[in-house]
């Protein structure tokens, strides 16, 4: 399960996506990126992780020779990948950018596969060309960015419960790209290769109190007494003599999310509900 800080981080380097798409200029293949992150300081602080993407460029040739576009194109990569018949291009690129992320950070974690493309977007009847990133991270949380051609800034949505109904075409296609690229990613201390489990939270000790909430990712929701937008966040000079304290509450329940520059990051969950009051005599 991601925590609210990866969210975040993640939405951002779509974001960041984006801008590098920008400086290319329009009508650029589509870019793949499978993003990843590992912990910077295990010793020290173990939730402290860094993420980064990584991007797989697909040929114009790859396009023109799929009728059915990016979302056909994109299975066909994850079937690929998962039963390979022989050696390919993207193969072989993944093979090696994993071999580089293992040697630099054995500790690697799969977040996301995104999708950054050109598309045409009907607004008031009329067409226009926009860039769109679309993501999916390993809860099956989606990301819709959509950056309309001459504007600033791009749309972000960030959807937690996705309508089977709502959802971009590469969905399915991403999705087949995360179980592909589990194996070579995410792999325990003694070998084996645990299953992606996308959608279902984890029985983890280390899973976070707060996630994203609503049709925009704009609200915050406690995952223990499941208010919304009812949490505080405090940042203070830490006790250690350097670095800071900070505690993201639930005013509701007192669940809450803490870190200091010593023990890192933890998660403190209320017991919810509340256990009742003793009778007074």
């Amino acid at each position: 399960m991601l925590s609210f800080n990866a969210v975040r981080t993640l939405t951002e380097c779509l974001i960041a996506a984006d801008a590098d798409a920008n400086q290319m200029g329009w009508g650029q293949p589509p870019t793949l990126l499978l993003v990843h992150d590992w912990l910077l300081a295990p010793v020290t602080s173990r939730r402290r992780r860094k993420m980064r993407s990584l991007e797989f460029p697909l040929h114009p040739d790859d396009m023109l020779a799929d009728p059915a576009g990016l979302p056909a194109l994109l299975h066909r990569l994850a079937a690929g990948l998962t039963n390979p018949t022989g050696p390919t291009s993207y193969q072989a690129t993944l093979d090696t950018i994993i071999s580089r992320i293992r040697a630099t950070a054995p500790d690697a974690r799969l977040v996301a596969w995104a999708a950054c493309y050109d598309d045409i977007h009907i607004r008031e009847g009329q067409p226009r060309q926009v860039r769109r990133v679309d993501a999916v991270d390993t809860d099956g949380r989606v990301y819709q960015l959509t950056h309309p051609r001459g504007e600033d800034h791009p749309l972000v949505l960030v959807d937690g419960t996705p309508d089977p109904n709502d959802i971009p075409a590469t969905y399915p296609g991403l999705v087949a790209l995360l179980a592909a690229t589990a194996r070579y990613t995410q792999a325990s201390a003694t070998g084996a290769t645990p299953r992606l489990d996308r959608f279902r939270p984890r029985a983890d000790p280390d899973e976070p109190i707060f996630s994203v909430w609503g049709p925009d990712g704009a609200s915050i929701r406690c995952r223990v007494c499941g208010a919304v937008d009812k949490v505080v966040f405090t940042e203070v000079p830490s006790m250690a003599g350097y670095g800071e304290d900070t505690d993201t509450r639930c005013i509701r329940c007192g669940s809450a999310e803490i870190t200091d520059p010593i023990f890192g990051w933890r998660a403190a969950p209320a017991t919810w509900p509340p256990p009742p009051e003793p009778d007074q005599p």
